[in-house]
C-alpha cells in the first residue's frame, strides 16, 4: 500500500499503549508514537473512522499522501475510487496535539468508536490505530491466532525459494544446466 519508503524501526508506530480520555474528550498521545510522527510538517496526525470496525486508522502526513496515491490509481471516474476518496478522504480529520502532547478527539471520532473512557493505541509500523478497550483482548487473539498461520506461510526475503515438485520436475533453461 506504501507509496513513500517504509518508515525505519525508530520511526516506526510500534507496541500498543492504553490512555485515558478525560472529561474534556483529550487523549494523551504516547511519546514514541509522537516522535514518530513527522510534527515539523504537522504537531498531530491524521485520522479516519475504519470502514470494518470501530477503531479509527491513522498516520503522519505520509498517511495521507499514501491513501492518495492507492486510490490515484484507480480509473478517475470510477465508482471504487469516487467511493473511496469520499469514505476516506473525505472523512480524515487532521487531529492537533496541545503543547502537552495530548489531542481531542472529536465527538464523531468518539462516537465511531464506542463507549468507553479509555482508548487502545496499536502500532502497526507506518500507521498506528485507535481502538476502544472494550473487545480489545478477543480482538488481538483473533490476530495473534491469524498470524501464527500467517507466519508459516512467511518466508525471508533473502531466502531461495524451495521448488515444488512441479518445479524440481521441470527441465532446466536452455544453458544445459
Amino acid at each position: 500500500m506504501l507509496a513513500s519508503a517504509p518508515r525505519s524501526g525508530a520511526s516506526s508506530f510500534l507496541g500498543t499503549h492504553t490512555n485515558k480520555i478525560d472529561a474534556k474528550g483529550r487523549v494523551q498521545a504516547p511519546a514514541d508514537f509522537r516522535r514518530a510522527l513527522d510534527l515539523a510538517s504537522f504537531n498531530g496526525f491524521f485520522c479516519f473512522p475504519n470502514l470494518d470496525t470501530r477503531r479509527l486508522d491513522c498516520g503522519g502526513a505520509d498517511f495521507v499522501e499514501d491513501l492518495k496515491a492507492l486510490i490515484a490509481t484507480l480509473d478517475p471516474y470510477s465508482q471504487a475510487r469516487e467511493d473511496l476518496e469520499i469514505a476516506m478522504l473525505g472523512e480524515i480529520q487532521p487531529i492537533p496535539f496541545d503543547q502537552n502532547g495530548r489531542f481531542i478527539l472529536t465527538k464523531r471520532l468518539r462516537d465511531h468508536l464506542g463507549e468507553g473512557d479509555q482508548v487502545r493505541f496499536v502500532g502497526r509500523g507506518d500507521t498506528f490505530q485507535i481502538w476502544p478497550t472494550a473487545g480489545a483482548e478477543e480482538a488481538v487473539n483473533a490476530h495473534r491466532e491469524r498470524a501464527r498461520a500467517a507466519l508459516r506461510r512467511l518466508r525471508h526475503p533473502g531466502a531461495r525459494a524451495i521448488p515444488s515438485p512441479e518445479d524440481a520436475a521441470a527441465p532446466s533453461g536452455g544453458d544445459g544446466s
